[in-house]
């Protein structure tokens, strides 16, 4: 179900009443491929086609967004919005920021697709929400709806850009912005490519007292605009996100906010980073969580560990005793070893090695190009290896996930 796919009686349909009866039956029924025909029968014995086949699509993402969304059953999605909204916990995180630093006074929601930083804007603040899709837009007042925030919404269809030049985008107390990066079907990866780009955003800037403007999780340095801060996101073992903050909301210049099993760890960059030290048999190696790489704040992390780096140039810590840490990946390491195909095989064949991870770190080969190439045993045990370097040496770490 796309937002092309979608015309407007069938969302009229989607949000009706009978239409709800329907969605409430199929809560708890198989939706598997498997059963589409079967399902679509039934359904069409009741409502059109059309309306059968809206059914079922709307049935399905609301169990695919499950995940992102603990309210979904009453919620409604396009697939492509669903993909791009952000993720409950994540959009409760901005909607808390942006409260707290904040003057007294309504948020401006810039981009609110189906309205997923919306609805957590809206439990703190009144919100006034642009979208220039009208499908978008109307699914978004459908979710307010349902979440009993529709007093809270002001709903504008149109370009907000437009409304910041022409004068009438109205005052705020801070904004949220939610730039498109992908744009005629292809992901840009220049803050200047995005729609609207950062040109239009600084613009804003001025106007607006407090600004957060989401971008892509890969941003590089070099295109971060000066006197903001960089707050590196993550949820789900993924660096989801980078969030540009200005005013008073850009507390430090980066940071990194992880969400992991219901609790937020924050770790500010480092100012000095964790020490080298040796890598060696025996010890404990660290795949630091994406976002405390990405945002540069593995200092602390380091020391909550008593690890340190092997390279510093290389993010992954060492350490001789083990521990557990929510935002660290930990293995064992047996073996240590300059690169070599045939030490590999050998050391594979002679531990009877069946099953392998392949990782890479400053390593300038794809693993996966290596993996028809090694010599693992049928039915034999698990076993990592990494592909890095220390200094100029490219190097081989054979050893266990714990």
């Amino acid at each position: 179900m796309n937002a092309e796919a979608i015309n407007s009686g069938t969302i009229d349909y989607l949000l009706s009443e009978p239409a709800a009866a329907e969605l409430a039956g199929l809560r708890t029924r198989d939706l598997s491929e498997g059963q589409t025909l079967a399902l679509l029968h039934e359904l069409r014995t009741r409502v059109t086609g059309e309306e059968a086949g809206a059914l079922l699509a709307l049935a399905r993402l609301r169990q695919r967004a499950a995940v992102k969304f603990p309210a979904a059953d009453s919620l409604f999605f396009t697939a492509e919005a669903l993909e791009q909204a952000t993720a409950a916990p994540i959009a409760a995180h901005h909607a808390a920021w942006l409260d707290r630093h904040a003057p007294p006074g309504p948020l401006l929601e810039l981009g609110c697709g189906i309205g997923g930083d919306t609805l957590a804007l809206a439990v703190r603040r009144p919100v006034i929400a642009y979208e220039t899709d009208p499908v978008r837009l109307q699914l978004a007042r459908a979710n307010a709806a349902a979440r009993g925030l529709s007093d809270r919404v002001t709903f504008v269809l149109e370009d907000w850009t437009a409304a910041l030049d022409n004068g009438t985008l109205p005052d705020a107390a801070g904004a949220f912005a939610d730039p498109a990066r992908r744009v005629n079907g292809r992901r840009v990866f220049r803050l200047g490519a995005m729609q609207p780009p950062i040109s239009a955003l600084l613009r804003l800037q001025r106007r607006v007292p407090l600004l957060g403007v989401k971008v892509m999780p890969g941003v590089e340095d070099d295109d971060v605009p000066p006197a903001c801060g960089v707050e590196f996101i993550g949820h789900e073992r993924a660096c989801k996100e980078a969030v540009l903050w200005f005013g008073a909301a850009a507390v430090r210049p980066r940071w990194a906010s992880i969400h992991e099993g219901n609790i937020w760890f924050t770790y500010a960059a480092d100012r000095v980073g964790p020490p080298v030290g040796p890598l060696a048999p025996g010890m404990t190696l660290y795949e630091p969580h994406p976002a405390l790489i990405r945002a540069g704040a593995l200092r602390d992390l380091a020391d909550e560990l008593r690890a340190h780096l092997f390279d510093d140039q290389i993010a992954y810590l060492a350490a001789r005793e083990r521990q557990k840490h929510p935002l660290a990946q930990s293995f064992v390491i047996d073996y240590v070893e300059p690169f070599s195909l045939k030490v590999l095989n050998r050391l594979l064949v002679r531990e009877e090695i069946g099953q392998i991870e392949l990782k890479k770190r400053g390593f300038p080969t794809e693993p996966e190009s290596l993996r028809k190439r090694l010599k693992l045993t049928p039915g034999g045990r698990d076993a990592t290896v990494f592909f890095t370097r220390r200094g100029d040496e490219r190097l081989m770490l054979v050893g266990r996930r714990l």
